[in-house]
């Protein structure tokens, strides 16, 4: 296998950054937003997915973007590039892993300077971890050591906590439910924690963020969409134990075995069989305040393939003492049929709870459908949306447009002085099966 995959030169990225020109990182009024407008992204990988239940999915560290992906033929890819001169390498740390976005790495930069990846396949009977040989350099890496999680494991979610130095992965494991592995030495070894919360008969989605200091906040649903009517529930875990929205101690996570179940946690929405609810994402604001996007499913029904043909985005934001709730968009119909309650999915800026980004094959002000004049099909095109009332309404503007292929999954990827909105531009069939490119903008 080979490490380098494409380079694009400094020039490139010079006209590209004159092109999308991004938002500042913070806006009250959505008349200072620099909106922006693609019509030709940079490529920053030609060959890459992921899924959505892992992260960090990309981190920026000293003038780089440097994200994971899996490649169409289940290669783990780590993606270096350099805002400066704008070139782009790619390196293939694991050749052949699983063909399966659910393998997608996560990252995290430990305080020597050097990187963290964890991954895993698809209810594989371990995870491995790998660190970076050199301090900033995630070109090269040590071998992959394998981690027994103690059952199948899937997804990956990397967070270290500067007051007591535990390093986290939180994954589903036991009894397909979310688990953690913990780490007091940054992921050079790891053991067994606990189960953060069972649901019998079911396993919640989780979607994670920490502050990086002394918490780690999760949004979930009690079950698979396709055979649970999902509510969203919110909770966070400090010192080891969980907690409410507001602050009720639900009991530690120790040990394989737990009565705490989502039921438990803050209700954020109620679902039911015309609301059916998926997470997307959750972000932490400037007060420790979190802020969360999610999709729900009006029309899943009871026979599998025959539903998703319309779903909305939700966004909702704690205020330090209620959640408030708003649908924000209209989301489209489903990415292929089977998984019908997959949508192109719902990201938010982490350093500005009032812009989001979101893919779409609806207008998501008006639900029309979005047929492109390239070919005249419907396809998913990325928006950029901002709001002035903490959620309660949103401006919606395209990023992109009358698209030859499909925009899908993006994620925004943000440090004190750069950032960057990726997404998946292409063909997607199945999880299993999809020919997509790593695409986006960047800002400084």
């Amino acid at each position: 296998s080979t490490n380098m995959i494409k380079e694009y030169t400094s020039i490139a990225s010079c006209l590209s950054l004159c092109l999308f020109i991004l938002a500042a990182c913070s806006t009250e009024d959505e008349s200072s937003v620099n909106w922006i407008h693609q019509d030709e992204p940079i490529v920053f990988n030609p060959d890459g997915g992921w899924c959505w239940f892992q992260d960090e999915r990309g981190i920026i560290d000293n003038g780089r973007l440097i994200f994971g992906s899996v490649s169409s033929f289940g290669d783990i890819i780590i993606t270096n590039y350099d805002f400066e001169t704008g070139q782009s390498d790619t390196t293939n740390i694991h050749p052949r892993l699983e063909q399966n976005d659910h393998a997608q790495p996560a990252l995290l930069k430990r305080p020597d300077g050097r990187y963290l990846t964890t991954y895993s396949e698809h209810n594989g009977d371990h995870a491995y971890s790998r660190v970076s040989t050199e301090p900033g350099d995630p070109t090269q890496w040590q071998p992959a050591e394998k981690v027994d999680v103690g059952d199948r494991a899937t997804y990956s979610n990397l967070y270290s906590l500067s007051e007591t130095g535990r390093t986290y992965n939180f994954h589903r494991g036991i009894g397909w439910h979310p688990n953690v592995m913990v780490s007091d030495d940054y992921g050079d070894s790891w053991e067994y924690a606990g189960r953060v919360m069972a649901e019998e008969g079911h396993r919640p989605y989780v979607r994670y963020a920490s502050n990086g200091k002394d918490r780690v906040h999760f949004i979930t649903t009690n079950g698979h969409p396709h055979v649970y009517p999902n509510n969203i529930y919110h909770g966070y875990i400090k010192d080891d134990r969980v907690y409410t929205s507001n602050g009720t101690d639900l009991g530690e996570i120790d040990g394989r075995e737990t009565d705490r179940s989502p039921g438990d946690l803050t209700q954020i929405f109620e679902g039911d069989s015309n609301n059916v609810a998926w997470t997307s994402d959750i972000q932490i604001d400037s007060n420790g305040h979190p802020y969360i996007g999610y999709s729900v499913t009006k029309d899943l029904g009871d026979e599998r393939g025959k539903g998703g043909m319309d779903h909305r985005y939700r966004y909702a934001r704690w205020d330090g003492q209620q959640w408030n709730d708003y649908e924000i968009a209209y989301a489209g119909s489903r990415l292929y049929p089977g998984e019908d309650a997959y949508t192109g999915l719902i990201a938010l800026h982490p350093d500005n709870p009032n812009m989001a980004y979101i893919s779409t094959d609806a207008h998501p002000e008006t639900g029309e459908p979005l047929i492109s004049d390239a070919d005249g099909q419907l396809h998913y095109e990325i928006y950029q949306g901002v709001t002035n009332n903490e959620g309660a309404s949103w401006t919606w503007r395209s990023v992109t447009e009358h698209s030859g292929s499909d925009n899908i999954r993006p994620i925004v990827v943000s440090d004190s002085n750069d950032w960057a909105v990726l997404w998946l531009r292409g063909e997607y069939r199945a999880y299993t099966d999809y020919n997509l490119e790593v695409v986006g903008s960047v800002s400084r």
